[in-house]
């Protein structure tokens, strides 16, 4: 497509920053070492608060959908994908920051061992991460081997998923036909469940990391791409009535926490903890379909100016977020602040200072680093 064509959907930038948010504070409550005897807080934590892994979930949906739908209408327009052109802009879109991040955890961060407390909440040793993988784009495979050994470097796997999908599926578009393209996308969600019922049986680690098991969040989220271009199925769901909107949204939100307590299902478990992300991802699929579509939505997020001005810089904070929750509770650390025993107060003073501080970062790292490879991933 010619730079006059460049697709934008004004309301998924809000989306990202949410979904951002959502991992902000699950990786906040998991790795800051706070803990209350509050029932409220403990309920809220379990039931809610430790969903905000799903917004890596969502992200992978959304890359699914964006990708796809940019690749159908190179397609369309022009006849053919320049495939060498996507894997050029996929590269100045992702690689500057990632191996920053990369270079940033195995050969500086290493260096603050020596001068933090055995118990420091976030550890910063490089000493069990395998670097190959991740300069290979394989990190959530070391995940898969050694652990979570390293949460720094460690967020950057779902990066290696995405990275691990763009280079397959681009030839997946270009050459395969259109009439054999949605059977494609079902079969590769089919194969994803099938991953998880038969391999993952018994493995939390497998079924949230590999590969294979994360294919189906990006499948569904071209299957959304691919019912965006046909008209009148569109045509139908732009006309979705407000109150059934609402509804879904309720009933969405609702399911999220049963995720987490689907080992309560005995043996039925291996068989719920295989379906489970596909309802998610459907669910995360109609949240951007309706978003981007629908002409009756009780609210479309662009609306939220604020937000949605930091949707451009949310690759950033995900890659930087961890890194900030360490410098953050470094420097208080050092400033004779009681990191071990904090107290409510301290802990959401934490939040808010790693968050504004990650937003910082990212905003820096958009306008001095990435801007330079974006403005030539436009000659591609």
């Amino acid at each position: 497509m010619k730079q006059s064509d460049k697709v934008f959907f004004p309301n998924l930038d809000g989306l990202r920053f949410f979904a951002f948010f959502a991992v902000f504070v699950n990786h906040a409550v998991v790795s800051l070492g706070f803990n209350s005897n509050n029932k409220t807080y403990i309920y809220v934590k379990e039931n809610l608060l430790k969903n905000g892994d799903l917004g890596v979930s969502f992200f992978f949906v959304l890359s699914g959908f964006l990708i796809t739908y940019l690749l159908l209408k190179e397609k369309e327009t022009n006849g053919k994908i320049n495939i060498k052109n996507f894997y050029i802009r996929r590269i100045l879109r992702i690689w500057p920051v990632y191996f920053l991040v990369v270079a940033l955890c195995l050969l500086v961060m290493p260096k603050f061992y020596n001068h933090i407390p055995g118990n420091f909440p976030i550890g910063v040793t490089a000493n069990i991460v395998n670097p190959w993988l991740y300069l290979g784009f394989a990190g959530n495979f070391d995940y898969l081997i050694n652990g979570i050994s390293n949460v720094l470097i460690g967020v950057l796997w779902s990066v290696s998923v995405e990275e691990q999908f763009y280079l397959f599926w681009c030839p997946v578009i270009a050459f395969i036909p259109r009439k054999y393209l949605f059977p494609t996308f079902l079969l590769v969600i089919s194969s994803s469940i099938a991953f998880r019922y038969f391999y993952a049986k018994g493995s939390g680690m497998v079924i949230k990391f590999h590969s294979l098991s994360s294919m189906s969040d990006l499948a569904i989220g071209a299957v959304i791409a691919y019912l965006s271009t046909i008209e009148n199925v569109m045509h139908r769901f732009k006309r979705i009535p407000t109150y059934l909107i609402v509804f879904i949204y309720l009933v969405g939100f609702a399911i999220l926490p049963l995720r987490l307590i689907t080992w309560k299902l005995g043996i039925h478990y291996v068989l719920a903890s295989s379906f489970m992300p596909v309802v998610l991802a459907i669910f995360f699929a109609f949240i951007i379909l309706e978003q981007n579509y629908a002409e009756h939505s009780f609210y479309k997020i662009s609306r939220w100016n604020f937000i949605s001005s930091l949707g451009k810089y949310t690759y950033g904070m995900y890659c930087y977020h961890m890194i900030v929750f360490f410098g953050v509770l470094f420097v208080l650390h050092y400033s004779g602040a009681n990191i071990f025993g904090m107290g409510t107060a301290g802990f959401l003073c934490i939040l808010v200072t790693s968050l504004f501080s990650t937003i910082l970062l990212s905003t820096l790292s958009y306008h001095y680093l990435e801007r330079f490879f974006l403005k030539l991933k436009d000659k591609f």
